[in-house]
């Protein structure tokens, strides 16, 4: 100790502890969400049952979500819709859409931080992935309620319908991802 000052150069460590791998993570991780957006926005499929586009959302929110080891994964695939449903050309009226297509995302990273260990984990994860796209129709109900903007699910099948719909292909999309995901994981180990 001769009382002069060490100088940290904080930098440096900034920049050695952010590595070109977790950049390219975090890219991916916004991609994912992004891509999920634009498929929800693209893929018109007309059989009128609200939330079937769950099944895609979720299986690319929760493979994407299961790749990584992030602890707040998913809530950043939600920046890649949020920055992605600002763009006109996809044609989302719906002026809250960012919000409510961000919920499941957010609620996913909660559910995996907080799952339990063990056998049943898988399980959990695909249930909260169902819980987790349930929360469109919440958010939408409370929208309704509180402003009185009209969502169409809610005036051709009432407010039972959607939340049951939203649910199960919720579960299925999450059912979807983890399979793809361990599927794409024991072909890896096999390499």
């Amino acid at each position: 100790m001769n009382g002069s000052v060490q100088q940290r150069n904080l930098s440096r460590e900034f920049l050695t502890s952010l590595t070109i791998e977790r950049i390219l993570e975090v890219l991916l991780l916004i991609i994912a969400g992004a891509l999920a957006i634009v498929i929800h926005a693209r893929l018109r499929t007309p059989i009128n049952i609200p939330g079937h586009h769950g099944i895609e959302f979720m299986a690319i929110i929760l493979g994407a979500r299961l790749s990584s080891d992030i602890k707040w994964a998913s809530s950043i695939s939600a920046l890649g819709i949020g920055i992605f449903i600002l763009f006109p050309v996809l044609g989302f009226k719906d002026p809250m859409m960012g919000l409510n297509y961000m919920l499941p995302c957010f609620a996913i990273d909660l559910a995996y931080n907080y799952s339990p260990k063990g056998r049943y984990k898988n399980l959990f994860i695909m249930l909260a992935a169902g819980f987790g796209y349930m929360m469109i129709p919440l958010s939408r109900v409370i929208i309704t309620f509180s402003t009185g903007y009209p969502y169409s699910s809610f005036i051709k099948h009432g407010f039972f319908t959607p939340f049951a719909t939203f649910l199960i292909f919720g579960f299925l999309g999450g059912a979807l991802g983890t399979g793809i995901y361990h599927l794409g994981k024991k072909l890896m180990n096999r390499k």
